[in-house]
This record gives structure tokens, C-alpha cells and sequence, in this order.
């Protein structure tokens, strides 16, 4: 692979994720909050309405991730699947099994909810109309996006993957409405995945820098807030914009770094509480007129989740997994990666 500027951990990414995670939970605040009077809440109406894009800019940033990742020393297929494997799966199952335990408790949805087919497709993250979690769906085009990666990158490059994300998401397109098992592999959410293929190729080469950054970013707001009203296809070219001027970032606010670090948990672990607060305000009558409140109390509360999931539960597995591909690489006598954490 060719070589990059780029190099180490970058903060700016870290950023992305976490924006994105706090886009998405607060765009299913409304979920947590139906109990409380809406005349009461003083809802952003420009996140609640646009917030799933977070969405758009996680596959974006995977887009990016993975162009980047393979261009490190000692790549290989393998390693990556095996780091993506244990990044994504056990904090799945974890969250998996924590909502069985909600649906038997009639919280979330009725104990009927708990059927093994779903649990063992959720657990797989494999095609499904509704897994247990229900944001694990996105996870099912995470899965899929990274499989064809590994395929299309040491064959063709990230030109063919990119070619292939454009492709997914045309012929995708032309076929909607489409089953669970065929949209993973081809709709129009590739088009977010491409951007940041693209994204990665537009800067790859360029060193951090405040000014290309900062017009990439401001170049992202405006064709968001704008380009809406243009075409639906301008959110993937906000994403690239967005993520080439993150990617550029020479340094980010420590804060906002660290909630990037436990966005993955912040995405994972909001829905379940989530659907904790209604349940629990009908059974003790809280005060409707409470509704705001709640919401940031939510938001403390799922960061103190999403940390303590970071701290006692993700991060040694990754660790562990680090270890353990440092070992089988030096056996082999290939280079190992020489960052192994900081590419998440």
C-alpha cells in the first residue's frame, strides 16, 4: 500500500465519532421521553429531525478507517478482520443479553420478543428485520463493509473498493425496497461508506494542518444545513467533507477525544436505557413536566455507562486482542502493527 502523511492516532476522527453518536442519541431522545409532556421539552429541532445522520458518518468514518488501516505496516486481511472482530462482537453480545433480560422483564417490549432464531441472528450480527438491540442493524452493514473490504483491498486497492461501495449503492437504489439479506450487501447507506473511501483518498496524502481543515469543516456545515434542499445524495458528500477536515485536524479537545473513545458504547448501550426510562416513569409517576431534565440526565447516564463499558470491558479485550495478533504475527516474522489501539 502507499505510504501517508497520516499517521498514528488521529484525534479529529475521535471527534467525528463521538458528534456522531451524540447526533443519534439525541435524535431517539423522543423514545425515552414519550412518557413526559412534549409541550414541556425544549426539543433542538434541527437534531431531532437530522440526528440519524450520525449514522451516515459512522460508515463514512469506517470508510476512512479501513483505507487507513490497510495502509499501515503489517497489514493483513486477517489482523484486520480479527480487530474488528473482537472491537464490535463482545460489546454486541453484552448489549444482546442485557435487552433479553429487559424483554423478560416486559421492559422494551413483551418476554414473546425473546426468540432464539433472533437472539443467535443478533448475536451473529447477521441479516435480520429487528435484532435485539434494534441499532444493531447498522452493525450488520459494519460487518459486511468490512468482509468485502478485506476481499477488495489486496486485490484492487481502495479504488476498487471504492468502486464497489458506488456500485452497492446504485444498483442498490434502483431495487429498493429490498430484504434485510440483500440491502446489507447493497442500498443506498454504501454511498456513505464510499465517502469515506474518497475521503481517504482525498487526503491521504496531506500532512494535519488548521486552515485545509477548517475549510473542509466549514464546507461540511454549509452543504448539510443546505444541501438537503438540493439532492438526498448531498449527505454522503457532507460526510467526505466532514471527514477529510477531521481527518486533518493537528490536535482535539481531550473531552471531546475520550467520548470518541467510548462512542461505540454511547451507540451501543443508549437504547437500552433508553427504553429503562419509560418503563420506570409510569411505574413511579414522575412528573410529566420533567421531560427535559430526564434528558440530559440520559446523557450522564449513558457516558457513565459507555466508561465504565470502555474501561472494565472493551478496552481489555482489545488489549488482550493486540496482544495476542502481536504474538502471532512475530511468530510468523511479519512486521506488526506498531499502533495496534489507537486505530479503533
Amino acid at each position: 500500500m502507499a505510504g501517508t502523511q497520516l499517521h498514528g492516532r488521529l484525534p479529529g476522527i475521535q471527534v467525528g465519532r463521538a458528534i456522531a453518536a451524540l447526533g443519534v442519541f439525541y435524535f431517539h431522545t423522543h423514545l425515552a421521553l414519550n412518557y413526559f409532556d412534549p409541550a414541556r421539552l425544549y426539543t433542538w429541532k434541527f437534531l431531532a429531525d437530522r440526528g440519524a445522520a450520525g449514522v451516515d458518518l459512522f460508515f463514512a468514518i469506517s470508510g476512512f478507517i479501513v483505507c487507513y488501516v490497510s495502509s499501515t505496516p503489517g497489514y493483513t486481511p486477517f489482523s484486520f478482520l480479527a480487530k474488528r472482530f473482537f472491537r464490535i462482537y463482545p460489546l454486541n453480545a453484552l448489549a444482546t443479553l442485557v435487552m433479553i433480560v429487559l424483554f423478560s422483564r416486559s421492559i422494551g417490549g413483551p418476554p414473546h420478543e425473546i426468540e432464539l432464531g433472533r437472539v443467535l441472528r443478533s448475536l451473529l450480527i447477521v441479516p435480520q428485520q429487528t435484532p435485539m438491540n434494534a441499532v444493531g442493524w447498522t452493525l450488520e452493514y459494519e460487518v459486511v463493509f468490512y468482509l468485502v473490504s478485506a476481499i477488495l483491498i489486496p486485490l484492487g486497492g481502495v479504488r476498487l473498493l471504492l468502486l464497489w461501495c458506488v456500485a452497492a449503492a446504485a444498483i442498490g437504489t434502483e431495487i429498493a425496497p429490498q430484504p434485510p439479506i440483500i440491502a446489507r450487501f447493497g442500498d443506498d447507506h454504501y454511498a456513505s461508506f464510499a465517502a469515506g473511501v474518497f475521503a481517504y483518498m482525498m487526503v491521504s496524502r496531506l500532512s494535519p494542518r488548521w486552515s485545509s481543515s477548517l475549510v473542509l469543516l466549514v464546507l461540511a456545515i454549509v452543504t448539510y444545513v443546505y444541501g438537503l434542499n438540493v439532492s438526498y445524495w448531498m449527505t454522503p458528500v457532507a460526510c467526505c467533507l466532514a471527514v477529510s477536515g477531521m481527518a486533518l485536524l493537528p490536535s482535539a479537545p481531550r473531552p471531546f477525544v475520550k467520548l470518541g473513545d467510548i462512542s461505540y458504547g454511547l451507540y451501543v448501550w443508549h437504547w437500552p436505557v433508553f427504553m429503562i426510562l419509560p418503563w420506570l416513569a409510569y411505574r413511579k409517576q414522575f412528573d410529566p413536566a420533567n421531560g427535559e431534565l430526564w434528558r440530559w440526565f440520559l446523557l450522564v447516564a449513558v457516558v457513565a455507562v459507555a466508561s465504565a463499558s470502555w474501561m472494565w470491558f472493551e478496552r481489555p479485550i482489545n488489549r488482550w486482542a493486540a496482544r495476542w495478533l502481536a504474538l502471532r504475527s512475530k511468530g510468523r516474522d511479519v512486521p506488526g502493527d506498531p499502533s495496534p489501539e489507537v486505530i479503533r
